[in-house]
């Protein structure tokens, strides 16, 4: 294993360690059996009983119990003996890493909840590095978040729009090498999260926090870094109204909202605003400012996902909007859309 793999794998462990210690208690470990105390055909026959036991709780599939096994012994023999382990401990750990290589979307979390006797999640992150850097494990197994979307989706009881966009938002930033060194579970969550801003199904970061079993803070960072990425993977068009187009479209805005900053667009170009040169904030600001004029509902938060800038820069935009559309005119528009919603 390169030692590029092997730092990979610190920063993919050390990220949800993290996690661990910023909402754990104390690690308690009892009833431990130590590889010392245990003859080494016994070793054997006991930390496979464990991994069967483990296995059987958690439904995996007996291929990777398969595998399993095999780390075991590819460990052992690595490291000549067991000696100073805890067997308990080695069983969770080589069934986890094994987990991962078969990606079955189990998280640290779920071992920890099978045997709380003595699997934590720090303690089981920490055996499984081990694990994975004396066998050679190919270390890709432990950086896949797609395996985790469809389980959170479901335990979400989001759309399938919903997972589709989310299995989307992974491929392109996992291809773009922004998951790099982070968390899979975690990762996973935020393009949950992300895809669920996209298709304007709400649901809040504590409950992906809860449903992915990492903070909040994670989730809020990860998804601060897919959208950026997915800026620049998915950029918006030049003109003004089409980004209007755009963003509606994502969105869902009601159509008198979109009519409305349209309008407000060509009133801005015909003022002499400089709404070419700063398309997407323009076109932001133009639909914070018509669903405040129409009772809309498009939140400065979904707005803010479509640029680099700050908040204030699309409020402050939007209040400059104010002059380029009279009383008349917002009068004569609602009037005419009123008509327009009556003939249909």
């Amino acid at each position: 294993m390169s030692d590029e793999f092997v730092d990979e794998i610190d920063d993919v462990l050390s990220e949800v360690l993290g996690d661990v210690d910023a909402t754990s208690g104390a690690e308690v470990e009892r009833n431990i059996t130590f590889g010392q105390s245990v003859s080494g055909e016994r070793q054997t026959a006991f930390v496979d009983d464990r991994i069967e036991q483990l296995a059987a709780d958690l439904d995996v599939p007996e291929a990777t119990v398969d595998l399993a096994k095999s780390l075991r012994d590819q460990y052992r023999d690595q490291r000549g003996d067991l000696i100073g382990t805890a067997l308990e401990l080695v069983a969770a750990s080589c069934l986890y890493c094994a987990v991962k290589v078969t990606e079955v979307p189990l998280d640290p979390t779920d071992f920890e909840a099978a045997d709380e006797t003595v699997v934590t999640r720090k303690a089981l992150l920490r055996r499984s590095k081990d694990i994975a850097s004396t066998v050679g494990l190919d270390p890709s197994a432990f950086f896949g978040s797609e395996q985790y979307v469809d389980r959170y989706c479901e335990a979400l009881d989001v759309s399938d729009a919903v997972n589709q966009r989310a299995h989307e938002i992974i491929q392109i930033t996992e291809e773009s090498g922004l998951s790099s060194g982070k968390s899979p579970s975690g990762w996973a969550a935020a393009a949950v999260y992300n895809a669920c801003l996209d298709v304007r199904e709400k649901r809040t970061q504590q409950e992906l926090s809860r449903v992915a079993n990492v903070s909040e803070v994670t989730i809020r960072n990860r998804y601060q870094e897919q959208r950026a990425g997915l800026r620049r993977a998915e950029p918006l068009p030049s003109d003004p109204n089409d980004v209007v187009g755009h963003v509606a479209d994502a969105s869902e805005v009601q159509a008198a909202t979109r009519e409305l900053a349209e309008l407000l667009i060509r009133n801005a170009r015909a003022a002499d605003y400089p709404v070419d040169e700063e398309a997407t904030l323009w076109a932001l600001a133009a639909l914070r400012r018509a669903s405040l004029l129409t009772d809309g509902d498009v939140k400065l938060k979904t707005l803010s996902q479509y640029t680099d800038e700050d908040s204030d820069e699309i409020s402050s935009r939007a209040r400059e909007l104010r002059s380029v559309l009279s009383q008349v005119e917002l009068n004569e528009f609602r009037m005419q859309h009123a008509q327009q919603v009556g003939e249909r």
